[in-house]
């Protein structure tokens, strides 16, 4: 695995990661359909790409050359003091 920054042509992937771990999770707490709306709207190919185009921030992968294996976001705040982790 080595960590890179995402780019337009991984948000499939990615959104497809989030879904299945999403449901993976969430299921047996909030039931596959509205686990179902919920990944349509945060992890939509919309709302990922913005992640991209947001300024002062990391959106971040693990491949493997072959697998989106994970992925981080982050944005700085504070003026750059801080760094808060939104998504891992």
């Amino acid at each position: 695995m080595f960590v890179r920054t995402a780019g337009e042509r991984d948000l499939q992937a990615v959104r497809d990661l989030l879904v299945e771990t999403w449901h993976a999770t969430y299921d047996g707490i909030y039931g596959a359909e509205r686990v179902s709306k919920i990944t349509d709207d945060w992890h939509s190919i919309p709302a990922l790409r913005a992640r991209l185009e947001k300024p002062r921030s990391e959106f971040v992968l693990a491949d493997d050359g072959s697998a989106i294996a994970g992925m981080a976001f982050a944005t700085v705040a504070d003026g750059g003091k801080t760094v808060m982790l939104h998504q891992l």
